[in-house]
């Protein structure tokens, strides 16, 4: 199988599963009855992803006796350092609750730059910790988003 075809595979589980929570995406009763509500972003996503991932998938290749296979092209790419960005989006998505925007945020950038391979602490914190605190300021401020500090402020009495 080729890469591309491999790719549309997987892209077209990952639609289906998307489709799925997006029917199960819960609706007020008001806006059951509207157009454009909450759902209709992510199925519409979910579709176009699906009917690109099969028309990669019927649609011939380019060059199919000429391509080389699926090793020979995935060789030498790091899938350790995906697995690790990977696991850490979802320590990301745990930890975020419990410690809140701001600190798992941080967190998360400068972890993941050192997992992409910078190794200068300064670099590191000076790109993640103004990133984070120019996101909360839009996002709270500008914006008007409560974004909560998390539970372990409130857990600790200093909320």
């Amino acid at each position: 199988m080729a890469r591309e075809k491999l790719g549309a595979l997987l892209m077209l589980l990952f639609s289906i599963a998307y489709g799925i929570g997006a029917i199960n995406i819960p609706l007020s009763f008001l806006a059951q009855q509207e157009t454009f509500s909450s759902r209709t972003m992510p199925m519409a996503l979910a579709v176009a992803g699906i009917v690109f991932s099969v028309a990669i998938i019927v649609l011939p290749t380019v060059d199919p006796d000429g391509k080389p296979s699926l090793g020979d092209v995935t060789k030498g790419m790091e899938f350790r350092k995906t697995i690790y960005l990977i696991l850490l989006m979802i320590a990301y998505g745990l930890l975020m609750k419990w410690i809140g925007f701001l600190i798992a945020s941080a967190i998360f950038l400068m972890v993941g730059f050192r997992i992409l391979g910078e190794k200068r602490l300064k670099i590191i914190v000076l790109g993640a910790v103004p990133l984070v605190i120019f996101l909360w300021f839009i996002m709270s401020l500008l914006l008007g988003v409560y974004i909560a500090p998390g539970e372990i402020f409130y857990i600790m009495g200093i909320i």
